[in-house]
């Protein structure tokens, strides 16, 4: 946004130079549209009056804690002595300020340490008292042991609201465990946990020390859970009634939505109102809440009916809410994350139709990285803006996926502007040439996939210095090559899908409809000025036969999933690397690295410029001058998982040294994650349990995801 967006500068400029005599303005300037001394000191003191405008304009918002600037934070929390944690962002302040009386009302209640944690945090949060867990020989006050013998009895409800009986096991209160339900016996050991256990006198940590009198457990989904809608869904190649949510074709894990109360509607969050990964035993206990008609729903699938309105949502009554019983009607496998079509349904979808079935889900992942359906708008990175092209023709909108993108491009001219408006799969692409300014963008919220048939290359060749912007594009099974001539190449929100390597077939695996899940590489084989990559998730990038003059990326994870294959390799050129992580080696002529993590071993030529600050790096790497830097075995075990489409994709392990979570220049971990500022949340939290928990109880922080 300009700085004079409300024309207040150019307004009292104005107004202040009418005043003037006319002499005085005449004689300014001999040349009528040239401004001179005094025109330009009249304008200073334009642009001073505006400040002081907009200073004026500012003081009715800036009396609400909703409205103010962020540092007028600080002074209203001191009117109410809110004990405010340095550490926390602007968002978690304003909160912290914004609530503090509401705190205060409820303090001590569970509902209150829960809720605080939502807003101090953003994750979902269930706090469980755990001596209410804890074995113990039954007394004369007890409740006889089991429900009432009606369903509809009124006391049956109030023992389960009071945690007198299981609600899944029916376990009485300190007794032994009732194993029949298989759904409540698995939820042993998590924050649902119906049964009860013997003391354990450690200290609360991780997974140990739980069940004790004073431990408060307070579980923790830190995993974000994103919805996607009307996503093409792909056919398996070996059972054709089965598809994969997934539109690459891989096993996922489909996630709850994140959905409870807030406020003095609060109540502590069931199994099925958490972000987390979906079992079937969940399915089928919580059916009615994650298949559902309305929003919001977890699960949704939608059939091809023909018509106006083509996609028919299935409704509840034709699916069977266990996956493990063969019913003969539709069937989800969350855990796979698969559809099992009914009997009798068709093969292959009509001629008509672009698929015969359409899906809704949620997936789980660590941040707001990479090609997904949230809001791209916020936190828009400096040098991605200023890459983007300046002046563009009305877009072009495409929807309907198949190979409608490709007809779109086809008719496209030097300078363009193409929208995908939908989250469905494009089969096919062109190949742009003699771009001048081009901009590729996914509508703000989804998520579409470019997923070509047969193409080897999507091949961008610029004219004259040209712009080309990507923003909210995920590619799979295509490379990206850039030739010609190019000022400036920004990438932002995208995911070129880095691969999924196989190491017991020694080569890339296979998506369910057979195609391998190879790496989507990044080429640059003609010139590029200014390569921009932010909030990306990619596969290699490399100069084949180009030169490239500088490479910014921030917020980004670059990975080679294949063996001995190089996650960077540019010849030329300045690299400037901001929180990502990088999965495999890297080569550059010219690094700049700060709170990054170089997996594996990184070769600069010019070590003499440069520096790597706040970074993890390996052994054997030729690196410039390094700065509160930490050295780390190459290739070493300090991720959950190294898979692209996994929810733990490039997270840390909980067993992760300190060195790495919190050696970024803030406290928080280094790598791509480091913008979730994890440790620096959970650092602020236990700040603030402190003025709101109950005397003598200890918090025990609980990774779920």
């Amino acid at each position: 946004m300009a700085a004079d967006a409300d024309r207040y500068d150019a307004w009292y400029s104005e107004k202040l130079w009418t005043l003037l005599p006319a002499l005085y303005r005449a004689e300014d300037s001999p040349e009528f549209d040239r401004r001179g001394p005094l025109r330009e000191l009249v304008d200073r003191i334009g642009a001073q009056a505006a400040i002081v405008r907009r200073s004026v304009d500012r003081l009715w918002e800036d009396q609400s804690i909703e409205s103010c600037d962020d540092w007028v934070i600080d002074y209203i929390g001191d009117l109410l002595a809110t004990n405010l944690v340095a550490s926390l962002d602007a968002r978690g302040r304003r909160v912290d300020v914004g609530k503090t009386i509401y705190y205060r009302r409820r303090k001590g209640t569970v509902g209150l340490l829960e809720e605080l944690a939502t807003d101090i945090t953003g994750w979902s949060v269930r706090v469980v008292e755990f001596f209410h867990l804890l074995a113990r020989t039954r007394h004369g006050l007890d409740p006889a042991i089991g429900l009432p013998a009606l369903p509809t009895d009124p006391r049956g409800r109030l023992q389960r609201a009071q945690r007198l009986v299981g609600a899944q096991t029916r376990t009485a209160a300190g007794g032994f465990a009732d194993l029949r339900n298989v759904h409540g016996a698995n939820l042993a050991g998590t924050a649902f946990d119906e049964f009860f256990h013997t003391a354990d006198m450690r200290r609360g940590r991780g997974t140990t020390g739980w069940h004790n009198i004073p431990h408060l457990g307070v579980f923790v989904w830190r995993l974000k859970s994103f919805a996607v809608q009307q996503v093409t869904p792909v056919q398996d190649a070996t059972c054709t009634n089965q598809y994969t949510f997934d539109p690459t074709g891989r096993d996922i894990p489909l996630y709850a939505a994140d959905d409870h109360p807030f406020r003095d509607r609060w109540i502590s969050p069931q199994e099925h109102q958490v972000p987390g990964p979906i079992t079937a035993d969940l399915l089928h206990a919580a059916f009615v809440h994650l298949y559902r008609d309305d929003a919001p729903r977890s699960i949704g699938v939608h059939r091809w009916v023909g018509g106006a309105s083509p996609y028919l949502f299935v409704p509840p009554a034709e699916v069977s809410q266990d996956p493990r019983v063969s019913t003969g009607r539709f069937a989800i496998d969350p855990v796979r994350g698969r559809i099992i079509a009914s009997a009798g349904a068709p093969a292959a979808p009509p001629a008509a139709a672009d698929g015969l079935y359409r899906v809704d889900y949620h997936y789980g992942f660590s941040s707001e990285i990479g090609a997904g359906p949230y809001d791209r708008r916020v936190q828009r990175n400096a040098a991605t803006a200023a890459t983007s092209p300046a002046t563009a023709p009305a877009p072009v909108h495409v929807a309907g996926g198949a190979d409608r993108l490709e007809q779109a491009l086809q008719t496209l001219g030097p300078t363009a502007s193409v929208v995908i408006d939908d989250s469905l799969t494009y089969t096919a692409v062109a190949n742009l040439t003699a771009i001048r300014s081009a901009a590729l963008r996914a509508k703000n919220l989804s998520r579409p996939l470019v997923r070509p048939a047969a193409t080897t290359a999507w091949v961008f060749t610029g004219a004259n210095d040209a712009v080309l912007l990507l923003d909210g594009i995920f590619l799979s099974g295509a490379h990206l090559v850039l030739r010609g001539s190019f000022d400036s190449v920004a990438l932002s929100c995208c995911t070129l899908d880095p691969g999924t390597w196989n190491p017991a077939g020694n080569d890339w695996a296979t998506a369910a409809d057979s195609r391998p899940l190879a790496a989507t590489e990044l080429r640059i084989e003609g010139t590029v000025r200014r390569l921009v990559i932010d909030r990306c998730i990619t596969g290699p990038i490399s100069d084949n036969a180009g030169v490239v003059e500088s490479v910014t990326a921030t917020d980004s994870i670059i990975q080679a999933a294949a063996p001995e294959a190089d996650a960077m390799a540019l010849a030329t050129g300045e690299v400037a690397l901001s929180r990502c992580t990088i999965l495999g080696t890297l080569r550059a002529h010219r690094l700049s690295a700060s709170e990054c993590i170089l997996h594996d071993v990184a070769t600069v030529d010019d070590t003499q410029h440069g520096c790597v600050r706040f970074s993890a790096w390996a052994p054997g790497s030729v690196l410039p001058r390094q700065y509160e830097s930490v050295k780390l075995t190459a290739r070493a075990d300090v991720f959950v998982g190294r898979d692209f489409g996994r929810p733990e994709f490039a997270q840390l392990l909980a067993t992760t040294s300190g060195d790495i979570t919190e050696g970024a220049e803030d406290g928080s971990e280094m790598g791509a994650f480091a913008r979730e500022k994890s440790r620096i949340k959970e650092r602020s939290l236990l700040i603030k349990y402190q003025e709101y928990l109950p005397l003598g109880l200890e918090p025990v922080i609980v990774h779920v995801t």
